[in-house]
């Protein structure tokens, strides 16, 4: 029996002797960076949420890392994709357009700008058009002025005048208007309406015209040629107002409609009264 007591207790003294031995030795170490994935679970350890471990996922939940793929995600990277993101171009309908910068001028009769493809469009899918439109193509002085012919009009030369009253070309000189001007029957592509604002007028495009005559002083203010000095005489610039069909180029959703414009219809001596 002593003997027996004796063994028993060196067995249970030999096992608290060697406690480090039985701890249980942790599976994930403070010290290090590395995440620990249970065996159980393997590496789908967290698969149902991927927004609380996207640092654990890199490759398989890249929706967390627009940074790292711009090719992927070009919404995240503005710069490097400006289609993405047109600017906005603010259009000024009283900016002067190409074909008047640097000018005075209210009316192109050139136009490398002209939208003719939009004109067109605009023509056919506007079913009151025809209602719209009206013009005398075949314009000239047999129609429009009393007394004179286009042969007439035409061979009309004020070379001689230089618009001062007191020398020679004031009192010589052929056939004429007392005040010279330049007559010209056109057909302008843009113009300034009386708003200030600038159209697209419709014009050439699918044999659609609107002529004007236009009548512009070559010397404005300057004394009516052969008249006497007393007279106080000058030379005037008269305007009239056109109805023309436009397009707002700022706008052209607006369509065809009729717009108003002041040209230059005639240049007339006016006498002031005597002192």
């Amino acid at each position: 029996m002593k003997a027996a007591v004796i063994v028993a207790l060196v067995c249970v003294l030999g096992a608290s002797a060697e406690p480090e031995a039985q701890h249980y030795k942790p599976a994930y170490k403070p010290e290090s960076h590395e995440p620990h994935y249970p065996k159980p679970y393997g590496e789908h350890a967290y698969p149902a949420h991927p927004e609380k471990y996207p640092a654990a996922y890199p490759e398989k939940y890249p929706t967390a890392y627009p940074a790292a793929y711009p090719e992927k995600y070009p919404a995240a990277y503005p710069p490097k994709y400006p289609a993405a993101y047109p600017a906005y171009k603010y259009c000024d309908p009283k900016a002067a357009p190409k074909c008047a910068e640097n000018t005075t001028n209210t009316v192109c009769l050139t136009d490398e700008e002209y939208p003719t493809y939009e004109i067109k469009y605009a023509i056919d899918y506007d079913p009151l058009v025809l209602k719209k439109y009206a013009d005398v193509a075949d314009q000239s002085a047999d129609d429009l002025v009393d007394g004179i012919s286009k042969a007439q009009e035409e061979a009309f030369d004020y070379s001689f005048y230089n618009g001062k009253q007191f020398d020679q070309g004031n009192w010589v000189g052929g056939e004429g208007f007392i005040c010279p001007s330049d007559v010209a029957y056109s057909r302008p592509l843009r113009a300034q309406n009386v708003e200030g604002e600038w159209r697209v007028i419709v014009q050439d495009v699918a044999y659609y015209t609107q002529t004007q005559r236009v009548e512009t002083c070559l010397f404005p203010e300057a004394a009516c040629r052969t008249l006497a000095p007393c007279f106080h005489s000058k030379c005037v610039q008269k305007y009239v107002y056109h109805r023309m069909l436009s397009m707002d180029p700022c706008d052209t959703y607006k369509g065809l409609f009729i717009d108003t414009y002041k040209l230059p219809s005639a240049c007339s001596c006016h006498i002031p009264v005597k002192a």
